[in-house]
């Protein structure tokens, strides 16, 4: 497999807000993600964080995906937005400092504005988070170069 790209390659977020760690495999229409939560993660608290943050950990993961997509047809990065969610379910209160947790992607349906994507979270090997995700990516709002 070759070398993959980092998500701060691929997102419209810039640190401290950049919360996926690496992209593990981009094979589409999936993408998995890896998130190592250290002490120093964004929004750790007391050694934990919400495990509501399986969303964002989502909503990453598509950008991510969607970001490859662009770069492969010549295009710039774009800002992306969450529009919502269906059939989410969580089974988990909270991830703790450790845990290396895993990101699935699907892409379901859309092109380069609106989509839909079949995600997963797994912590240790079972799956504790699943949703399917809408999105929509800006038309004109570029990112920046940093």
């Amino acid at each position: 497999m070759p070398d993959l790209m980092p998500p701060a390659k691929l997102l419209a977020h810039t640190a401290p807000m950049i919360l996926v760690d690496e992209v593990v495999e981009y094979a589409p229409p999936r993408i998995v993600c890896r998130v190592r939560l250290r002490d120093d993660s964004m929004f750790v608290e007391d050694g934990k964080v919400p495990g509501l943050l399986a969303a964002e950990y989502m909503a990453q993961t598509i950008g991510c995906f969607a970001g490859y997509a662009r770069l492969s047809r010549g295009e710039p990065i774009r800002i992306g937005y969450l529009l919502g969610t269906r059939e989410m379910k969580l089974d988990v209160d909270h991830f703790a400092v450790g845990d290396e947790v895993i990101v699935e992607a699907s892409h379901l349906f859309g092109e380069s504005m609106i989509g839909s994507f079949r995600c997963k979270v797994s912590l240790r090997g079972k799956e504790v988070a699943s949703a399917v995700i809408n999105v929509f990516q800006s038309p004109d709002e570029e990112v920046p170069n940093l």
